[in-house]
């Protein structure tokens, strides 16, 4: 984090000339870092969880040394983990999942769900992601995604950005039929969490890169879905609620995207921000969500402790 304002940054661009690219990009729209603040209580029935992706990279020093270890530092033993894809660097085969994500965040292996990234398809393969974390895979070939109850109020679905063509195709079918069996449980099912790789709208290098799951955002809002969880890009950002086409619909009633690629490889900086981004930070950390049963907070850590983000939401369900 540079602890740059808006205000400064833009009296940097007079000095453009003077700066490396990637420093005055990391400037645009970062907002300021608030002062340290302490984690508040969960309230009664919540659930704590921490989120993260793009995650172990030795490339450049050893496991201990490394800044995965830091950001596996903020999650106490025993703590949901929702693993964002990208585990690994370059690529998440085996023998670097052993060397460089096992002694690091392997440590909270137990109480980790894991979706993959682009770095985890090695040449179009995913069986070293598979053989480590042991996915709860959907019926069929070609993706790998899952629905889950993690409280009696909170419904997890997890997708995988990461295929095209008739796998996309049978993953779509297979969401519609989940959702659709989901509604007709009819029971006490509040809040809705969404987890995949690439997101659909970010300020960064990859923006796009998560368009070809758009038509999935439209369906899963109709169903009333609440956050969607995203790494890919190697930053902080929240969004407001918005829908598919990158409107605030006129009740205010959208999924909330955070992008949170954090977890400890090379940092990117921001392009201009695009749709409602609400929030930018430039450093390594994880996103702690409290899931109660009708609504959630959120609190972005980076590896100083410090909280860089934090605010709360009713879930939609229970908000009408």
């Amino acid at each position: 984090m540079f602890g740059f304002t808006q205000s400064s940054a833009c009296a940097l661009r007079v000095v453009a000339s003077f700066l490396p690219p990637l420093l005055l990009t990391a400037c645009i729209g970062v907002t300021r870092a608030p002062a340290p603040t302490a984690i508040p209580p969960d309230p009664p029935g919540a659930l704590r969880v921490s989120a993260v992706g793009d995650i172990a990279d030795c490339r450049h020093g050893s496991p201990a040394e490394s800044m995965a270890a830091r950001t596996a530092a903020l999650v106490p033993p025993g703590e949901l983990v929702l693993a964002l894809g990208d585990m690994a660097y370059q690529y998440a085969d085996a023998v670097t999942l052993a060397s460089c994500y096992e002694p690091t965040w392997g440590l909270h292996r137990r109480t980790t769900i894991a979706i993959p990234g682009n770095h985890d398809y090695v040449a179009g393969d995913a069986s070293a992601f598979i053989d480590y974390f042991r996915p709860i895979s959907a019926p069929g070939a070609g993706f790998i995604a899952h629905t889950r109850r993690l409280t009696d109020h909170w419904l997890l679905v997890a997708l995988d950005s990461n295929v095209s063509g008739s796998a996309l195709e049978a993953q779509y079918r297979w969401l519609e039929e989940s959702l659709a069996t989901e509604r007709a449980r009819g029971d006490a099912q509040e809040c809705v969490l969404v987890m995949w790789h690439a997101p659909l709208y970010s300020s960064g290098l990859h923006r796009g890169s998560g368009d070809h799951l758009r038509r999935f955002w439209r369906l899963l809002d109709e169903y009333g879905a609440d956050v969607v969880l995203s790494g890919h890009e190697h930053f902080y950002e929240r969004f407001g609620p918005l829908d598919a086409d990158g409107r605030v619909p006129p009740d205010g009633e959208a999924p909330r995207q955070f992008v949170i690629g954090t977890g400890g490889t090379q940092l990117f900086g921001f392009w201009k921000p695009p749709y409602r981004s609400e929030s930018r930070v430039l450093t390594h950390g994880v996103l702690k969500l409290s899931l109660a049963p009708a609504g959630y907070s959120w609190q972005f850590i980076d590896v100083d402790r410090r909280v860089r983000d934090a605010g709360q939401a009713r879930c939609r369900a229970a908000a009408n």
